[in-house]
Protein backbone atom coordinates (compact mmCIF):
# COMPACT_ATOMS: atom_id res chain seq x y z
CA UNK A 1 0.00 0.00 0.00
CA UNK A 2 1.15 3.31 -1.23
CA UNK A 3 0.66 6.66 0.33
CA UNK A 4 -0.72 9.60 -1.25
CA UNK A 5 0.79 12.29 -1.82
CA UNK A 6 -0.92 15.33 -3.54
CA UNK A 7 0.53 17.78 -6.18
CA UNK A 8 -0.59 20.27 -8.35
CA UNK A 9 -0.01 17.69 -11.47
CA UNK A 10 -2.61 15.15 -13.09
CA UNK A 11 -1.16 11.72 -12.71
CA UNK A 12 -2.69 8.15 -12.56
CA UNK A 13 -0.69 6.08 -9.71
CA UNK A 14 -1.98 2.82 -7.95
CA UNK A 15 -1.85 3.49 -4.44
CA UNK A 16 -3.34 -0.17 -3.62
CA UNK A 17 -5.20 -2.75 -5.39
CA UNK A 18 -6.81 -6.07 -4.18
CA UNK A 19 -9.85 -8.36 -3.53
CA UNK A 20 -12.45 -7.52 -0.31
CA UNK A 21 -15.39 -9.81 -0.22
CA UNK A 22 -14.59 -10.82 -3.53
CA UNK A 23 -14.80 -7.83 -5.07
CA UNK A 24 -11.59 -6.36 -6.95
CA UNK A 25 -10.54 -2.31 -6.24
CA UNK A 26 -8.16 0.02 -6.66
CA UNK A 27 -6.93 3.41 -5.07
CA UNK A 28 -6.19 5.46 -7.26
CA UNK A 29 -3.81 8.48 -7.13
CA UNK A 30 -4.92 11.19 -9.52
CA UNK A 31 -1.95 13.59 -8.38
CA UNK A 32 -4.74 16.52 -7.20
CA UNK A 33 -6.82 13.86 -4.92
CA UNK A 34 -7.06 10.18 -4.88
CA UNK A 35 -10.10 7.92 -5.92
CA UNK A 36 -11.82 4.64 -5.34
CA UNK A 37 -13.03 2.05 -7.53
CA UNK A 38 -14.75 -1.23 -7.37
CA UNK A 39 -15.48 -3.97 -10.11
CA UNK A 40 -19.09 -4.90 -10.18
CA UNK A 41 -19.94 -8.34 -10.98
CA UNK A 42 -22.72 -9.33 -13.19
CA UNK A 43 -24.93 -10.55 -10.67
CA UNK A 44 -25.18 -7.70 -8.35
CA UNK A 45 -28.39 -5.15 -9.04
CA UNK A 46 -25.51 -2.30 -9.96
CA UNK A 47 -24.30 -3.97 -13.00
CA UNK A 48 -24.72 -1.90 -15.98
CA UNK A 49 -26.17 1.06 -13.59
CA UNK A 50 -25.73 4.57 -13.95
CA UNK A 51 -23.77 6.42 -11.44
CA UNK A 52 -27.27 8.13 -10.43
CA UNK A 53 -28.58 5.02 -9.78
CA UNK A 54 -25.81 3.22 -7.77
CA UNK A 55 -26.89 4.17 -3.91
CA UNK A 56 -23.34 3.62 -2.31
CA UNK A 57 -22.66 5.54 1.12
CA UNK A 58 -18.80 6.77 0.50
CA UNK A 59 -17.45 9.88 0.48
CA UNK A 60 -19.52 12.84 -1.77
CA UNK A 61 -21.33 9.46 -3.47
CA UNK A 62 -20.47 7.69 -6.87
CA UNK A 63 -19.05 9.56 -9.11
CA UNK A 64 -18.00 6.89 -11.37
CA UNK A 65 -19.32 4.53 -13.35
CA UNK A 66 -18.26 2.61 -17.08
CA UNK A 67 -16.97 -0.32 -18.28
CA UNK A 68 -13.83 0.45 -18.42
CA UNK A 69 -11.06 1.55 -15.33
CA UNK A 70 -7.62 3.23 -16.57
CA UNK A 71 -5.27 2.04 -14.23
CA UNK A 72 -2.57 4.41 -15.91
CA UNK A 73 -1.62 5.69 -19.05
CA UNK A 74 -1.86 2.40 -21.12
CA UNK A 75 -3.85 -0.21 -19.87
CA UNK A 76 -7.26 0.07 -19.67
CA UNK A 77 -9.28 -2.98 -17.61
CA UNK A 78 -12.95 -3.79 -18.93
CA UNK A 79 -15.55 -4.93 -17.22
CA UNK A 80 -18.32 -2.53 -14.68
CA UNK A 81 -16.56 -0.03 -12.30
CA UNK A 82 -18.20 2.04 -9.86
CA UNK A 83 -15.99 4.70 -8.04
CA UNK A 84 -15.92 7.73 -6.17
CA UNK A 85 -13.32 10.12 -5.04
CA UNK A 86 -11.93 12.58 -2.47
CA UNK A 87 -12.05 16.34 -4.50
CA UNK A 88 -15.64 17.31 -2.82
CA UNK A 89 -15.92 20.38 -0.39
CA UNK A 90 -14.12 19.93 3.02
CA UNK A 91 -11.34 17.49 0.44
CA UNK A 92 -7.93 18.77 0.60
CA UNK A 93 -6.79 18.83 -3.81
CA UNK A 94 -3.10 19.25 -4.88
CA UNK A 95 -4.60 22.28 -6.99
CA UNK A 96 -4.42 24.23 -3.87
CA UNK A 97 -0.54 24.49 -4.20
CA UNK A 98 -0.99 26.63 -7.13
CA UNK A 99 -3.43 29.32 -4.80
CA UNK A 100 -2.10 32.08 -2.49
CA UNK A 101 -1.76 31.08 0.45
CA UNK A 102 -4.42 33.43 1.88
CA UNK A 103 -7.35 31.53 -0.85
CA UNK A 104 -6.35 28.14 0.29
CA UNK A 105 -9.05 26.23 2.25
CA UNK A 106 -6.82 22.82 3.72
CA UNK A 107 -9.38 20.35 3.58
CA UNK A 108 -8.96 16.77 4.68
CA UNK A 109 -6.28 14.92 3.71
CA UNK A 110 -6.86 11.42 2.76
CA UNK A 111 -4.58 8.34 3.47
CA UNK A 112 -4.79 5.44 1.69
CA UNK A 113 -5.99 3.66 4.55
CA UNK A 114 -8.37 5.92 5.80
CA UNK A 115 -9.70 5.02 1.84
CA UNK A 116 -8.96 0.92 2.24
CA UNK A 117 -11.70 1.46 5.28
CA UNK A 118 -14.24 2.82 2.92
CA UNK A 119 -13.47 0.75 0.15
CA UNK A 120 -14.37 -2.35 2.43
CA UNK A 121 -17.48 -0.70 3.66
CA UNK A 122 -18.37 0.01 0.04
CA UNK A 123 -17.56 -3.86 -0.74
CA UNK A 124 -19.89 -4.56 2.22
CA UNK A 125 -22.51 -2.45 0.67
CA UNK A 126 -22.29 -3.98 -2.50
CA UNK A 127 -22.03 -7.74 -1.61
CA UNK A 128 -24.92 -7.62 1.22
CA UNK A 129 -27.11 -5.69 -1.83
CA UNK A 130 -26.52 -8.82 -4.64
CA UNK A 131 -29.88 -10.53 -5.89
CA UNK A 132 -29.15 -14.07 -5.93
Amino acid sequence: MKEMKYSAKSKREILDTGYCLGLLYYIMNLGSHPTAYIKIPKDNKYYGKDMNEIDLEVNGGVTYSSDYLWINENDRLEGWFVGWDYAHFGDYTGFELLMPEEFRTGGKKWTTEEIFKEVKEACYQLVKGVDI
